[in-house]
C-alpha cells in the first residue's frame, strides 16, 4: 500500500509538471524498500519502452559509448531515461575574466568544453540545454580532441529554460542535474554533427507507476561539484593591462 500512495504522489506532481519528476530521490524511492516483483500488468508496461538508468557524460567520455548505442538503437521511438547529468555552473559572460571566477573553476582546462562547448555565451540558456545544438555527447579521447561527433538535446514540456523536475544541486564549479521521464529519440545532423533530440513525452498513468516502481534508480551518489583542487588566482587580462 505505501508503495502505491507514494507513487502516486509523485505522479500528482509529474501531472502538475508535464510528466517530469519533481520528487525528491527520497520520496521517489522509499516505496521501493520491500522490491515487490512486478505484476503481470506491470510487467507488460515495462516491456513497452526501452529504459537507459546510467549518468550522460558531457564533461568527459562516456564509458564504452552506452548512450551513443542507446540513442542509435532507439532512433524514432520513445525511451524510458533516468539519469544525471553533470554540466559547469552557467555563468555571466560579462564576468568571463574576473579572477574569483577563473579560481573557483577548472572549466577552461577540461578539453570537452575548450574543444567541444564553441560557444560558452549559450551557457546562459537553461540547465536542461546548452542552446540549440545541445550538450556534446563525448565517445572517448580522439573523439574530444576532434570537437565531438555527437550531441543531445533536450526539449522539455516546462520550456527550455525551466529547471523543473531536474533536481539540480549546486556547487561553485559545477551543477548536477537528476531526473527521469519518457522522451522520444530523433537522430538528424546539425552542422556536420550528429544530433540526438530528446523530446519529451506524456505516457499513460499505469506506465509512469510501473517505471516509478521498478525501474527508477534508487539512489544517485552527489558529485564533487567544487574544484577537484585549489588554485591560485589568475590575474584577469584588464590587470594585466594595468587598468
Amino acid at each position: 500500500m505505501n508503495r502505491i500512495v507514494l507513487s502516486s504522489i509523485c505522479y500528482s506532481l509529474l501531472l502538475a509538471a508535464g510528466a517530469v519528476v519533481l520528487c525528491s530521490p527520497q520520496m521517489a524511492h522509499a516505496a521501493q524498500a520491500k522490491d515487490a516483483p512486478p505484476t503481470a500488468q506491470e510487467k507488460a508496461e515495462l516491456e513497452k519502452y526501452p529504459a537507459f538508468s546510467d549518468p550522460v557524460h558531457v564533461l568527459e567520455a562516456n564509458p564504452e559509448g552506452a548512450i551513443h548505442k542507446f540513442l542509435e538503437k532507439n532512433d524514432g521511438q520513445t525511451v524510458w531515461l533516468d539519469t544525471t547529468i553533470l554540466r559547469y555552473a552557467p555563468i555571466d559572460m560579462s564576468q568571463i575574466d574576473d579572477p574569483i571566477l577563473l579560481a573557483t573553476t577548472d572549466r577552461f582546462e577540461n578539453p570537452v568544453y575548450t574543444k567541444c562547448w564553441p560557444d560558452p555565451k549559450t551557457d546562459i540558456e537553461g540547465l536542461g540545454n546548452f542552446g540549440e545544438e545541445g550538450f556534446p555527447l563525448p565517445l572517448d579521447q580522439d573523439d574530444i580532441e576532434a570537437g565531438c561527433a555527437t550531441r543531445i538535446r533536450f526539449v522539455w514540456l516546462n520550456g527550455q529554460i525551466s529547471s523543473a523536475g531536474l533536481n539540480p544541486v549546486f556547487g561553485d564549479n559545477k551543477v548536477q542535474l537528476i531526473f527521469a521521464g519518457f522522451f522520444t529519440v530523433a537522430k538528424s545532423n546539425a552542422g556536420g554533427k550528429i544530433l540526438y533530440t530528446l523530446t519529451q513525452q506524456e505516457v499513460p498513468f499505469e506506465t509512469v507507476l510501473a517505471f516509478e516502481n521498478h525501474k527508477r534508480v534508487k539512489t544517485r551518489p552527489i558529485e564533487n561539484l567544487g574544484m577537484p583542487e585549489p588554485k591560485p588566482l589568475k590575474h584577469s587580462a584588464k590587470d594585466a593591462k594595468g587598468g
